[in-house]
């Protein structure tokens, strides 16, 4: 009956702490994905009022009726400042572009010569062909076609982010699915580098504040027939005690390497290291060194399990500033 009542005492331990992971993963991709739709959301609503714009600014320029030269001209440097591949310019040299262009509208009397400037730069505009433009045109055609070239150069740096953070969501939406193998066989050939990326990115969230990852990854040949999601929640629960750890802040090293008939991972940390009195105990079911609350004692334990299940082994050496696990997995005889 004791046993029994150990077993179940474990299950329902075991099943809080991936709940207690998943909410934190959840938490976590909530937020990273909150940023890139927030971005395209502001952007399709700046985009919209742009538009409008642009389409006054074009009836007005046809109104005016421009020379063929003069529509030329307009059209080309329209279409030069459109162009995505031009980078734009450092913070100090913007706004040094930006009050040069100022002053070349103000000479020829346009008002709000700021907001324009503004647009202007950012898409990389030259005073020297702004002051060519205007030279050319009347004051009124001048305005509407200035005005038009820089809700064209808008729109298209709005367009830019839009399809920044859509590309985003959708690398986010591809690591999810890579890191639970949706839609795909539990049992497969696992690659371990793609796996440590996808671990990797999945918890960038908390690598972001103030830990550095250093990344040394050798060719390894794939696992065959693995859990490709229990490998995952391998990597993710050791990589997690490394940034707990160190406090947030500090060095992670994840490294790969063949060693014989064995793929290993190496995941170390520069953080105070394990005391020698408590190295002997952390594999055992329930023992934690953190605070009561936050954690149950069962992340190493199960980490082994998994290992041991693909006929495995795990190791751990410590030391202040170098604390290193490694987990040996033996490859298939048939990719050896």
């Amino acid at each position: 009956m004791m046993s029994d009542r150990v077993r179940e005492g474990t299950r329902i331990e075991q099943q809080r702490d991936r709940l207690v992971s998943l909410g934190k993963l959840a938490a976590g991709l909530a937020h990273e994905l909150n940023n890139p739709s927030a971005a395209a959301t502001r952007a399709t609503t700046h985009l919209a009022r742009i538009l409008t714009k642009l389409k006054d600014a074009s009836f007005e320029l046809g109104r005016r009726n421009p020379s063929d030269a003069q529509q030329s001209a307009i059209e080309s440097l329209e279409a030069s400042l459109m162009r995505t591949e031009i980078s734009p310019p450092d913070p100090l040299s913007l706004s040094d572009l930006e009050d040069r262009l100022n002053a070349v509208l103000s000479s020829h009397g346009q008002d709000d010569a700021w907001q324009l400037s503004a647009t202007l730069a950012r898409c990389n505009m030259q005073p020297e062909a702004l002051e060519f433009l205007l030279a050319n045109l009347d004051s009124a055609t001048a305005r509407a076609a200035v005005v038009r070239i820089a809700a064209s150069a808008e729109s298209a740096i709005l367009l830019g982010v839009i399809e920044n953070s859509t590309s985003r969501i959708s690398d986010l939406v591809r690591t999810i699915k890579e890191y639970t193998y949706l839609d795909q066989a539990p049992v497969q050939d696992v690659d371990i580098v793609q796996s440590l990326d996808t671990t990797l990115t999945m918890l960038n969230h908390e690598l972001r504040n103030g830990v550095t990852v250093q990344r040394e990854f050798q060719p390894v040949p794939l696992l065959v027939d693995s859990f490709g999601s229990e490998l995952n929640q391998v990597w993710t629960n050791l990589i997690q005690n490394a940034i707990d750890s160190m406090a947030g802040t500090g060095e992670l090293r994840v490294r790969t390497f063949r060693e014989e008939h064995y793929v290993v991972v190496e995941i170390g940390d520069n953080g105070p290291g394990i005391a020698p009195e408590v190295r002997s105990h952390i594999f055992e079911p329930f023992f934690t060194t953190k605070a009561v609350g936050e954690g149950t004692g069962l992340g190493l334990d199960t980490v082994q399990r998994i290992v041991r299940k693909h006929r495995g082994d795990i190791h751990v050496s410590s030391t202040p500033g170098d604390t290193r696990f490694q987990v040996w997995l033996p490859v298939a005889q048939s990719v050896t």
